[in-house]
């Protein structure tokens, strides 16, 4: 059904004589929108990320200087604190992020535990192989499992760190870690040093600013949240089975719900154009929309219906475990909700703004 939408997208922009070609785009200043979305969104939660990730690295230093209950506590306040800012910058996949994998490294779901065990017995592992399962051993689902899931009695975790293979386990703990700081301060560097090509791309084509930007906030909101978050865990696309690994923040137990909430209210932010800045709205896509449609009618029900979306996950336990196994059809209800918004923005929005579509969604919703 996807693939019949896409065509049908790609024929009525094709038909418009609008699809990449620069020369019929409309009169809007998009690099006012860019510029926004830039210098108030997308660098500064790049820099307060870098800044947790940091965070991060010095607790994991603390805890292997001194592997007590305290630091350990410290490090796993850092570790959801860097965890919840990921999800305002995980959907900007472009750019230096796309080419080194940024996402799959940082927040590939459920983590393969059993990769992970081997890698710390046999110390022999290489973060950096850009391939599957490496991503599933490392990033934040990894250390989710290094900080929670070895045990289910924090002390026996700490035994881990503190027995015959501690230097093993707090090796790979660094491991983790440094890689994650590595790569977050090459994108953090992309964007800084690439904001004016980033601004001063206003065209509309498949690989101008706006365009790729588009696409990778509504394949985050699709999913990245959505999906992954809700349909795929609560059973969706496997008749209604639930999959209780497939929860982010699966050890931690209680932090499912928070990363998703934070995930939306980064994704209605960045539609309502909110500047972390000066902690006001800027230009958004609803001043586009207003200057193509001359009114604010699809803009607020996107918003609108973002906001019911806000409401179904926040009927939600805080485990979405314990939510699925009580009763999955609230994890449903909150997948209907954000499957509305994903309409809105595949077609009215998409459609509006004359951007198409450039990834495949085989779900079969």
């Amino acid at each position: 059904m996807r693939y019949i939408y896409i065509l049908f997208v790609a024929c009525i922009l094709s038909a418009c004589n609008i699809t990449d070609n620069p020369g019929t785009s409309d009169n809007y200043d998009r690099t006012i929108l860019l510029a926004n979305m830039a210098d108030g969104i997308i660098i500064p939660k790049h820099n307060t990320f870098q800044s947790q990730v940091n965070e991060l690295k010095l607790a994991v230093d603390s805890f292997s200087v001194s592997t007590t209950m305290n630091n350990l506590n410290s490090l796993r306040q850092s570790w959801e604190s860097a965890y919840k800012n990921w999800q305002y910058i995980e959907m900007f996949n472009m750019g230096k992020a796309e080419e080194i994998e940024y996402v799959k490294s940082m927040n590939t779901y459920p983590t393969n535990t059993t990769v992970i065990d081997q890698n710390i017995v046999s110390g022999n592992y290489n973060l950096d192989d850009a391939t599957w399962p490496s991503w599933s051993s490392q990033g934040f689902p990894a250390l989710d499992y290094m900080l929670y899931g070895l045990d289910n009695d924090s002390t026996l975790i700490l035994d881990k760190y503190n027995g015959l293979e501690a230097g093993n386990y707090l090796s790979y703990l660094n491991a983790l870690v440094l890689q994650m700081e590595s790569l977050t301060a090459e994108v953090k560097n992309f964007w800084t040093n690439s904001r004016n090509e980033f601004v001063n791309s206003p065209e509309n084509t498949s690989t101008s600013s706006l365009n790729v930007l588009t696409n990778d906030f509504i394949y985050f909101f699709e999913k990245g949240l959505r999906a992954n978050k809700i349909g795929i865990p609560c059973g969706r696309w496997d008749n209604y089975q639930i999959y209780p690994r497939g929860v982010e923040g699966y050890f931690k137990k209680n932090l499912s719900k928070d990363l998703a909430l934070e995930a939306l209210e980064a994704s209605i932010n960045f539609f309502s154009g909110y500047n972390y800045n000066t902690n006001q709205t800027g230009e958004s896509y609803a001043d586009y929309i207003l200057y193509k449609m001359g009114n604010d009618n699809l803009s607020n029900e996107i918003k609108s219906q973002m906001q019911e979306s806000k409401t179904a996950i926040n009927n939600l336990d805080d485990n979405f475990v314990k939510q699925m196994e009580e009763n999955n059809l609230l994890m449903l209800a909150a997948y209907d909700e954000l499957q509305k918004v994903v309409v809105l923005m595949k077609t009215d929005l998409l459609i509006n703004l004359s951007i198409v579509v450039d990834y495949v969604d085989a779900d079969g919703d």
